[in-house]
Protein backbone atom coordinates (compact mmCIF):
# COMPACT_ATOMS: atom_id res chain seq x y z
CA UNK A 1 0.00 0.00 0.00
CA UNK A 2 1.50 3.90 -0.82
CA UNK A 3 1.81 6.17 1.88
CA UNK A 4 -0.69 8.63 1.74
CA UNK A 5 0.35 12.32 3.24
CA UNK A 6 -3.10 13.55 5.06
CA UNK A 7 -3.55 17.19 4.93
CA UNK A 8 -1.60 19.37 7.51
CA UNK A 9 -0.90 23.22 7.74
CA UNK A 10 2.26 24.62 9.57
CA UNK A 11 0.50 25.50 12.24
CA UNK A 12 0.54 22.86 15.56
CA UNK A 13 -2.88 21.70 13.78
CA UNK A 14 -2.71 17.94 11.77
CA UNK A 15 -6.28 17.46 10.16
CA UNK A 16 -5.46 13.82 9.85
CA UNK A 17 -8.32 12.78 6.99
CA UNK A 18 -9.05 8.82 6.17
CA UNK A 19 -10.46 9.53 3.24
CA UNK A 20 -7.54 10.61 1.81
CA UNK A 21 -6.56 6.50 1.65
CA UNK A 22 -9.97 6.40 -0.57
CA UNK A 23 -11.61 3.49 0.70
CA UNK A 24 -15.21 3.45 2.89
CA UNK A 25 -14.51 0.37 4.21
CA UNK A 26 -11.49 -0.02 6.57
CA UNK A 27 -10.18 -3.22 7.51
CA UNK A 28 -7.59 -5.46 8.65
CA UNK A 29 -4.93 -4.65 10.85
CA UNK A 30 -2.23 -4.94 7.77
CA UNK A 31 -4.09 -2.47 6.16
CA UNK A 32 -4.04 0.27 9.40
CA UNK A 33 -0.73 -0.47 10.30
CA UNK A 34 0.87 2.26 7.43
CA UNK A 35 -1.86 4.60 8.17
CA UNK A 36 -1.44 4.81 11.87
CA UNK A 37 2.50 5.24 10.71
CA UNK A 38 1.33 7.83 9.13
CA UNK A 39 -0.77 9.43 11.83
CA UNK A 40 2.10 9.25 14.34
CA UNK A 41 5.00 10.52 11.68
CA UNK A 42 2.52 13.89 11.34
CA UNK A 43 1.63 14.52 14.43
CA UNK A 44 5.57 14.22 15.81
CA UNK A 45 6.26 16.79 13.06
CA UNK A 46 4.11 18.74 14.97
CA UNK A 47 5.38 18.58 18.73
CA UNK A 48 3.85 18.81 21.54
CA UNK A 49 1.32 21.85 21.09
CA UNK A 50 -0.15 20.00 18.03
CA UNK A 51 -4.51 19.75 18.00
CA UNK A 52 -4.60 16.47 15.62
CA UNK A 53 -8.22 16.05 14.27
CA UNK A 54 -8.90 12.14 13.41
CA UNK A 55 -11.13 12.86 10.35
CA UNK A 56 -13.81 9.83 9.68
CA UNK A 57 -16.15 11.61 6.94
CA UNK A 58 -16.73 9.61 4.51
CA UNK A 59 -15.72 6.52 6.06
CA UNK A 60 -18.84 4.05 6.31
CA UNK A 61 -17.42 1.68 8.54
CA UNK A 62 -14.17 -0.30 10.04
CA UNK A 63 -13.31 -3.65 11.47
CA UNK A 64 -12.24 -4.31 15.09
CA UNK A 65 -8.79 -4.92 13.76
CA UNK A 66 -8.62 -2.18 12.07
CA UNK A 67 -9.69 0.47 14.93
CA UNK A 68 -7.14 -1.82 17.42
CA UNK A 69 -4.07 -1.15 15.07
CA UNK A 70 -5.19 2.82 14.01
CA UNK A 71 -6.89 3.60 17.22
CA UNK A 72 -6.48 1.66 20.01
CA UNK A 73 -2.42 1.79 19.33
CA UNK A 74 -2.18 5.70 18.68
CA UNK A 75 -4.34 6.17 21.65
CA UNK A 76 -2.10 3.75 24.00
CA UNK A 77 1.00 5.52 22.28
CA UNK A 78 -0.42 8.82 23.55
CA UNK A 79 -1.01 7.89 26.90
CA UNK A 80 2.36 6.55 27.19
CA UNK A 81 3.64 9.99 26.36
CA UNK A 82 5.18 8.40 23.43
CA UNK A 83 3.11 10.48 21.50
CA UNK A 84 3.39 14.56 21.54
CA UNK A 85 0.19 16.56 21.20
CA UNK A 86 -1.62 18.95 23.16
CA UNK A 87 -5.07 17.48 22.29
CA UNK A 88 -6.51 15.02 20.16
CA UNK A 89 -10.31 14.88 18.60
CA UNK A 90 -11.91 12.04 16.39
CA UNK A 91 -14.82 14.08 14.12
CA UNK A 92 -16.80 12.61 11.52
CA UNK A 93 -17.99 9.54 13.26
CA UNK A 94 -21.27 7.83 12.27
CA UNK A 95 -23.13 4.78 14.21
CA UNK A 96 -21.14 1.63 13.23
CA UNK A 97 -17.36 3.76 13.78
CA UNK A 98 -18.59 5.28 16.76
CA UNK A 99 -19.73 1.48 18.00
CA UNK A 100 -16.30 0.12 16.55
CA UNK A 101 -14.06 2.84 18.07
CA UNK A 102 -15.87 2.81 21.90
CA UNK A 103 -15.61 -0.93 21.51
CA UNK A 104 -11.95 -0.73 20.84
CA UNK A 105 -11.36 1.74 23.50
CA UNK A 106 -13.09 0.21 26.23
CA UNK A 107 -11.67 -3.06 25.77
CA UNK A 108 -8.05 -1.48 25.78
CA UNK A 109 -9.08 0.54 29.12
CA UNK A 110 -8.49 3.66 27.18
CA UNK A 111 -10.73 7.06 26.41
CA UNK A 112 -10.82 9.23 23.61
CA UNK A 113 -12.99 12.53 22.89
CA UNK A 114 -15.05 12.63 19.64
CA UNK A 115 -16.56 15.53 18.35
CA UNK A 116 -20.61 14.75 17.88
CA UNK A 117 -22.71 17.51 16.52
CA UNK A 118 -20.21 20.14 17.50
CA UNK A 119 -20.44 18.79 21.07
CA UNK A 120 -17.50 17.15 22.64
CA UNK A 121 -18.03 13.51 23.90
CA UNK A 122 -15.73 11.34 26.13
CA UNK A 123 -15.61 7.29 24.32
CA UNK A 124 -14.22 4.14 25.63
CA UNK A 125 -13.93 3.17 29.71
CA UNK A 126 -14.91 6.09 31.17
CA UNK A 127 -17.03 5.57 34.40
CA UNK A 128 -16.08 8.52 36.86
CA UNK A 129 -14.19 10.02 33.83
CA UNK A 130 -17.28 10.90 31.79
CA UNK A 131 -18.65 12.78 34.69
CA UNK A 132 -14.95 14.49 35.19
CA UNK A 133 -14.93 15.30 31.42
CA UNK A 134 -18.92 16.73 31.74
CA UNK A 135 -17.89 19.10 34.57
CA UNK A 136 -14.26 19.93 32.91
CA UNK A 137 -16.54 21.05 29.92
CA UNK A 138 -18.88 23.05 32.43
CA UNK A 139 -15.98 24.79 34.67
CA UNK A 140 -14.23 26.23 30.94
CA UNK A 141 -10.41 26.87 32.46
CA UNK A 142 -10.08 25.42 35.99
CA UNK A 143 -7.52 23.97 38.78
CA UNK A 144 -7.54 20.62 40.19
CA UNK A 145 -9.12 21.88 43.53
CA UNK A 146 -11.68 23.52 41.03
CA UNK A 147 -12.62 19.79 39.76
CA UNK A 148 -12.17 18.37 42.94
CA UNK A 149 -14.44 21.14 44.69
CA UNK A 150 -17.20 20.74 42.03
CA UNK A 151 -17.69 17.04 42.01
CA UNK A 152 -16.96 16.87 46.05
CA UNK A 153 -13.63 14.34 45.25
CA UNK A 154 -10.07 14.76 46.99
CA UNK A 155 -8.08 16.34 45.29
CA UNK A 156 -5.70 13.59 45.21
CA UNK A 157 -8.74 11.65 43.04
CA UNK A 158 -8.87 14.68 41.15
CA UNK A 159 -5.67 14.75 40.03
CA UNK A 160 -6.01 10.93 39.26
CA UNK A 161 -8.62 11.90 36.95
CA UNK A 162 -6.94 14.43 35.73
CA UNK A 163 -4.01 12.71 35.00
CA UNK A 164 -6.32 10.46 32.56
CA UNK A 165 -7.48 13.02 30.73
CA UNK A 166 -4.50 15.05 29.82
CA UNK A 167 -2.99 11.30 29.08
CA UNK A 168 -5.70 10.93 26.41
CA UNK A 169 -5.41 14.67 24.93
CA UNK A 170 -9.11 15.04 26.34
CA UNK A 171 -8.06 17.85 28.47
CA UNK A 172 -5.17 20.90 28.09
CA UNK A 173 -3.08 21.86 30.98
CA UNK A 174 -1.29 24.55 31.34
CA UNK A 175 1.33 25.35 33.73
CA UNK A 176 0.72 28.57 35.82
CA UNK A 177 3.74 30.59 37.98
CA UNK A 178 2.44 32.09 40.81
CA UNK A 179 4.79 34.21 42.96
CA UNK A 180 5.56 33.10 46.32
CA UNK A 181 4.45 29.27 46.03
CA UNK A 182 6.60 26.09 45.57
CA UNK A 183 5.48 23.41 43.48
CA UNK A 184 3.64 22.62 40.39
CA UNK A 185 0.13 24.54 39.62
CA UNK A 186 -1.65 23.76 36.48
CA UNK A 187 -4.94 25.14 34.97
CA UNK A 188 -6.94 22.77 33.07
CA UNK A 189 -9.23 23.07 29.83
CA UNK A 190 -11.48 20.52 28.06
CA UNK A 191 -11.36 19.85 24.52
CA UNK A 192 -14.16 21.31 22.86
CA UNK A 193 -14.52 23.58 25.89
CA UNK A 194 -15.28 27.56 25.37
CA UNK A 195 -12.60 29.82 26.53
Amino acid sequence: MDSVKPETNMSAEVDFRLRAYRRKFLATRVSARPIREDLESQVREHGPDATVTIDLNGIEAMTISFADELIGRFYNSLAAGHIPAEVVQIVGVNEETRETIHLCLERLDLIAVIIDDGRPILLGRSDPLEETFEKALALGEFSANDLAHALSITAQNANNRLKRLVGAAAIRRRRVSLANRGGKEFTYTAVGARR
